[in-house]
């Protein structure tokens, strides 16, 4: 009993950390400060709550809906998104080591109600900055190895996680530094690079 427990947990805590890494909070924190340059705390932070909460709600919808699309619309099975999900992860790790992109943004000059400042900032920073591609196709394949209900847990899990990076953004960045953060963000690019490599080695073994 116990046994089974310790496994679950461990399962439960394997998955979070894959998506926690695959969500990038330390890659994604520094443009999320640069694209809101010149905002109040309280507003960042609520800006940046509204932001995980709707990648949150894109996430679980996609896990819930993703595999009826993916058997009974596109007729393709698990190891095919497996190899194409790897393919996003290869190529989104390589974009993010060999080409670094830096966007910023200061809201204030332009005079936006915050009503409006979420509306035109949720997207694209919520999809396809925090969730993408690759990020909705690992947790489909997440799901069907360990079941629904283990992976919506894990994905709560993550999303608290982030929560509380984003929370306090601003001390994070202060504390730590830009660089250090740019650092923990490449370490994390290279573990998607491994993630997405082992989900098309694994897809191509089942189906050759």
């Amino acid at each position: 009993m116990f046994a089974g427990i310790e496994s679950q947990l461990y399962s439960l805590v394997l998955i979070s950390v894959t998506i926690l890494a695959l969500l990038n909070p330390f890659g994604n924190l520094p443009q999320f400060i640069s694209m809101t340059d010149g905002l109040d705390t309280p507003l960042r932070q609520s800006l940046f709550r509204n932001i995980l909460y709707v990648a949150f709600v894109i996430v679980i919808l996609f896990l819930l809906t993703g595999p009826f699309i993916m058997k009974y619309l596109f007729k393709i099975d698990l190891n095919h998104l497996r190899i194409a999900g790897g393919l996003i992860l290869a190529l989104v790790s390589v974009k993010g080591l060999l080409f670094t992109t830096h966007r910023h943004q200061t809201h204030k000059e332009n005079n936006l109600s915050k009503s409006e400042l979420l509306n035109q900032s949720v997207i694209p920073m919520a999809f396809p900055m925090l969730v993408g591609p690759g990020t909705l196709s690992t947790v489909i394949i997440l799901s069907e190895e360990h079941g629904n209900i283990l992976t919506i847990l894990a994905v709560i899990l993550a999303f608290i996680t982030m929560l509380v990076i984003f929370h306090f953004a601003a001390s994070i960045e202060r504390v730590l530094g830009k660089l250090a953060l740019h650092v923990f963000s490449r370490i994390a690019v290279v573990f998607i690079m491994a993630v997405g490599v082992k989900m098309i080695i694994i897809g191509l073994k089942a189906i050759f």
